[in-house]
């Protein structure tokens, strides 16, 4: 069996008219009445693996992971980092998972890309 991980970075550096997409700006976002910030998101992510792993029956590593949004790369790459092993330690990664990201082009560069490709060896 193949398993595959979505995860959702909800973060947008502005809202844009034409998206449908649940999306939202630095101060929009609320959870069990707290504000949830770009800067502490990766924390409710881990959260949210580690719930996930307890509702699961277990079995094969995850062999496919996207991480899309929003604009997942204006989380800082430590951050995707977090997230990543989170799904490591806690279903396993296949030695050969694929693992992708949505970026705009002006919220990464090279050596972003790269801190973020390292998080996920």
């Amino acid at each position: 069996m193949t398993l595959g991980a979505y995860l959702h970075v909800p973060f947008c550096a502005s809202r844009c008219g034409y998206c449908d997409f649940n999306t939202y700006t630095a101060a929009e976002l609320q959870r069990d009445g707290t504000t949830v910030t770009a800067a502490d998101y990766h924390q409710w992510l881990v959260r949210e693996i580690e719930w996930t792993r307890g509702q699961w029956p277990g079995g094969d590593p995850i062999d496919t992971v996207f991480i899309g949004g929003g604009t997942p790369t204006l989380l800082a790459p430590t951050q995707i980092g977090a997230a990543l092993t989170a799904l490591r330690n806690h279903f396993g990664l296949a030695d050969s998972a694929e693992v992708t990201i949505e970026a705009n082009p002006d919220s990464v560069d090279q050596r972003s890309l790269g801190q973020i490709g390292r998080a996920h060896v």
